[in-house]
């Protein structure tokens, strides 16, 4: 991260508050700085307010701008309305349903803000409102108040305690002169109530779109006059600690308005700041209708969160239901399952003599055994599971490689989806052929024909022409580190979660991968469909093949577009810190090239694919942390070992 694209203002020898101005160009990567948080957490803690410019981007603002307009035109008028609080001259607050487009973690859940309130709120801090303020134009100035009371009879602890709530302030328009904006006191939530007069000096923060600012909730302020034509909307978005509870300012409505499906709809990793909604969600996301069919919507949403917090083997389980469900979709409704595997994947061997024998590579298949795999929910999409699946049925139909022969159902199609009501969202399922063999133990002097194998693969995968409708993840820097940043599809959030301790050392590793990879042409030369996670645990060998060293692959579950040595480097990558490296990796590329040319500009970046490898595991174990009991109870011990990894990677090729 550029030191230029961050400036930090004091402002300690005026009323003005405390501001951090970002460059558009940061990445959620880049926000998630250790020194950038901590800077903003000091501010905020001695003043009381913080405005931070261009944290969201302009165009989601006009986004949320357009749909607040549509939505809730009908409260730009100077009259009474149910649950609609008047807080003012010409002045309304109003509860926002957290619905397309205000359901957006890039919105409440922005990993600067994330991290920053962690350190003011503590963990487990919640979002405990979501609304806005109207001021119509002639509004006049707001009375200068504080948004809570004091907690203690005694006026005088509570400016000594760190904040309880926090104010985010969101502006959907320009704030300006005319438009008006919030009058601040800074330092005012270190003064007992009582010396309020005293407070003098204050300031008027006028934010752009995409700028923000934010208020302790004892803090003094007061909205200032509209002299505009335009009305003035604010999105105000107050984060609690886990132990307050609010006592003022939502006698007529709602504090958060959800719906269940808006609820499944929130990334995981955002879910704990909704974990009081229980007793507010609703069945339909009106503010006329927040009141109804609560006891449903708390089961549906509770039915949610319990599968999460159930043992590994109770998910399997409620699983295995479902996968019955899928089974049916392939004519096999007597068929005995075996659960394999519960990890990214759920993985079931199916044991039926109701399906054909394999026409070809017989000898790789056992006869009357397939593999079903119910695919995690909320990653790839049907479309990329079938477009894997058609790249597997042309490698099992056109080369003489062992690969899981995909299996169609019953009306022709390569992946069902399916439902259970003891899971909570639909999951795609596909059914392969079972391949003979177990994985081998590592053999130095079998690499040669393990890279011998890798080579046939990348050489009949850049002869291939893929359908029009065939979509994979893209596997660059922004596949690793951004759009599918920990094999999710919430990468653009997940830096968010990464613990303190680990921020900057994988940051260094994204911004290294970054600059290696924008200088890589993806030309067929070097870049091309690659198995992903090409390792010796998603190798195959029977007792029959060890003296041919005849291998099988598996597992192409992240097979996509990518550099032809990633896959190099994810074989190698459990030995690239051990003396004999260099060795292994000439084993390899000696076996590769009797089939295909290696790319030479990536030899020297294979060390680095392989620091990219752990980090990207890294961050993937973060995310599936969320909702899978193994990940949680490993990930501390995981990330630690993903770090020395790396640390020794670099000092090993970087000196």
């Amino acid at each position: 991260m550029e030191q230029s694209v961050i400036q930090v203002y004091k402002n300690a020898n005026s009323a003005r508050a405390p501001t951090i101005n970002l460059s558009p160009e940061l990445t959620s990567q880049d926000l998630c700085n250790p020194s950038l948080i901590q800077a903003a957490q000091e501010l905020f803690k001695a003043d009381g307010a913080l405005v931070i410019n261009q944290l969201f981007s302009v165009e989601l603002i006009d986004t949320l701008y357009a749909a607040f307009k549509q939505q809730y035109a009908a409260y730009f008028n100077d009259q009474n309305y149910d649950r609609v609080l008047n807080v003012g001259h010409k002045r309304k607050m109003l509860t926002v349903a957290v619905q397309d487009p205000f359901n957006d973690p890039q919105l409440y859940g922005n990993p600067l803000l994330l991290h920053l309130l962690r350190g003011l709120l503590g963990d487990g801090f919640v979002l405990g409102s979501f609304g806005a303020v109207i001021a119509l134009p002639g509004a006049e100035a707001q009375h200068i108040h504080r948004d809570h009371p004091p907690l203690f009879e005694d006026e005088t602890l509570d400016p000594q305690l760190p904040s309880f709530a926090v104010t985010l302030v969101v502006p959907l328009i320009d704030l300006t002169e005319a438009t008006g904006s919030t009058r601040v006191w800074k330092k005012s939530h270190r003064v007992p109530q009582s010396q309020d007069l005293a407070m003098a000096a204050s300031s008027v923060p006028f934010v752009q779109r995409g700028g923000c600012y934010l208020m302790d909730y004892q803090l003094l302020h007061g909205g200032t006059a509209n002299l505009s034509q335009q009305v003035r909307p604010i999105l105000y978005i107050v984060y609690y600690r886990s132990w307050f509870q609010e006592v003022v300012n939502y006698e007529q409505q709602a504090r958060v308005l959800i719906a269940p499906q808006e609820y499944t709809k929130i990334p995981k990793a955002y879910q704990f700041l909704f974990s009081r909604q229980r007793e507010l969600f609703v069945s339909q996301p009106s503010i006329e209708q927040y009141h109804n069919n609560l006891t449903s919507c708390q089961r549906e949403i509770t039915s949610h969160i319990e599968f999460n917090q159930l043992t590994t083997q109770e998910q399997a389980q409620r699983l295995g239901e479902l996968a019955k469900i899928a089974l049916a979709q392939y004519g096999l409704k007597q068929a005995r399952l075996q659960l394999v595997r519960h990890g990214d994947n759920t993985v079931f061997k199916v044991v039926t003599s109701d399906l054909p024998l394999a026409q070809s590579n017989q000898n790789s298949y056992q006869p009357n055994h397939f593999c079903l795999r119910i695919h995690r929910a909320n990653y790839l999409s049907p479309e990329a599971i079938a477009s894997e699946l058609l790249w597997l049925r042309s490698l099992s139909q056109n080369t003489s490689l062992a690969i899981p022969e995909p299996i169609p159902t019953t009306t022709g199609e390569l992946c069902t989806t399916v439902q259970h009501p003891d899971v909570p969202e639909a999951r795609t399922c596909s059914l392969t052929r079972w391949l003979v063999g177990e994985s081998p133990r590592f053999n130095p002097s079998s690499l040669e024909a393990i890279g011998r194998l890798l080579g046939q693969l990348h050489h009949y995968a850049q002869q291939w022409q893929p359908p029009p409708h065939f979509t994979r993840p893209q596997w660059h820097w922004q596949g690793l580190f951004e759009t599918y940043a920990g094999y999710s599809n919430q990468g653009a959030t997940l830096w968010a979660q990464v613990p303190q301790d680990y921020v900057v050392l994988f940051g260094a590793v994204s911004d290294r991968i970054k600059s290696i990879m924008n200088a890589l042409p993806e030309t067929p030369e070097q870049w091309g469909l690659i198995h992903g996670d090409f390792w010796l645990g998603n190798l195959l060998v029977s007792e029959q093949q060890v003296s041919r060293q005849n291998y099988g692959m598996i597992d192409f579950a992240d097979c996509g577009w990518g550099y032809w040595g990633y896959d190099v480097a994810r074989l190698l990558s459990d030995w690239g810190t051990k003396p004999d490296f260099k060795s292994y990796l000439d084993q390899v590329l000696s076996g590769y090239t009797t089939i295909r040319a290696f790319p030479e500009a990536q030899l020297p970046m294979i060390p680095y694919f392989i620091a990219a490898q752990h980090v990207s595991f890294a961050l993937w174990r973060i995310h599936r942390a969320q909702d899978h009991p193994d990940f949680r109870a490993t990930l501390v011990a995981d990330l630690k070992t993903a770090a020395v990894e790396v640390k020794q990677i670099l000092a090993l090729f970087e000196g």
